[in-house]
């Protein structure tokens, strides 16, 4: 339990990312009168893809309960195994669950589940109610499947820009590299500098400089096509990385050299919701590997000594002065 309330802080502390809303699990939840006798709710559980079915009563339409597949066999098959026998003629308000857990529609699917996950043993694992003007509802499986998800994406994403952060970067180009053994394509890369950067902190705050970060991360996603990878390298650096096709020497250097263009052609640009002297400068620089062979450490290191020769010669570009 101690667990699971911890994730629900860290989950509205921000710590934990939030999803999509619950709503994009949950399928339409079938509704009868709590006065309908079970002989007619039987034949609905007759069909093997019906999962649950909502009761409601007429004196009171905001408070729903629960029949779902699984409590229906078990009430059934009743003690000594003449559940159907007693039942059969009850109505559905005597086998519903009346206090099952009902979400919102923009609950988040990590918060749905997490609160799912916070119920006792006994009904930890029982289907979740969404309540909107239609009544729908998603089973806890599903659920937990997608916390799973969302945690797994949190470790592999960086927390500021929501890219891939290093560690799923650095695996990203190693499985690259591999994958071109045998072939005639080459890895290039860029790595992108945000000049200044501890000025640009220190004069606007450590807030601004990570809209900044999140600003240049979008613009880069959108700017690349999707094969590429674009991660958080450092603090203040950016990592692209393409996979080239079979092509000449020449041509190879002038696609990577057109992959950095199009860092620098991106942020070059002050986006909107900035003031030029709160969008700082770039700097880019970019390699690529030989023909069917890359070593990933190699090309990081030529970056970075790169990137280290820039600074001394050429000015960064972009349209503020910090440096």
């Amino acid at each position: 339990m101690t667990d699971v309330q911890s994730l629900l802080r860290d989950l509205r502390s921000g710590t934990v990312p939030s999803t999509a809303p619950v709503e994009t699990l949950a399928v339409p939840l079938p509704v009868i009168d709590a006065a309908t006798p079970m002989h007619e709710v039987e034949p609905l559980f007759a069909d093997p893809t019906f999962a649950r079915i909502g009761v409601l009563d007429r004196g009171d339409l905001h408070t729903i309960g629960l029949i779902t597949r699984s409590q229906f066999n078990a009430e059934m098959a009743g003690r000594l195994g003449y559940g159907r026998a007693v039942l059969t003629r009850r109505p559905a308000r005597a086998v519903a669950d009346w206090s099952p857990l009902v979400v919102g529609p923009t609950t988040s699917v990590v918060e749905a589940a997490l609160l799912a996950m916070a119920r006792p043993p006994e009904s930890r694992f029982e289907d979740v109610v969404i309540s909107a003007d239609v009544w729908s509802a998603t089973g806890t499986s599903e659920l937990v499947h997608a916390l799973a998800a969302a945690l797994a994406d949190q470790g592999m994403r960086d927390r500021t820009t929501g890219l891939v952060n290093r560690h799923t970067l650095e695996h990203t180009l190693t499985s690259w590299a591999a994958e071109l053994r045998g072939t005639r394509r080459r890895l290039a890369v860029t790595l992108v500098d945000v000049a200044s950067f501890g000025l640009l902190n220190a004069i606007h705050g450590f807030p601004h400089g990570d809209r900044v970060l999140a600003t240049m991360a979008r613009a880069l996603t959108s700017a690349y096509p999707t094969s590429c990878a674009v991660g958080r390298l450092g603090d203040d650096e950016i990592l692209v990385a393409a996979v080239l096709p079979a092509v000449p020497d020449d041509r190879a250097r002038e696609v990577t050299e057109e992959l950095r263009l199009i860092a620098l052609q991106t942020l070059a640009v002050v986006p909107p919701g900035f003031a030029p002297p709160e969008w700082p400068k770039v700097r880019a620089v970019s390699t690529v590997s030989l023909q069917a062979w890359a070593d990933v450490p190699l090309l990081l290191q030529e970056l970075h000594r790169a990137m280290r020769y820039e600074k001394t010669l050429a000015p960064p570009t972009g349209p503020a002065a910090l440096s």
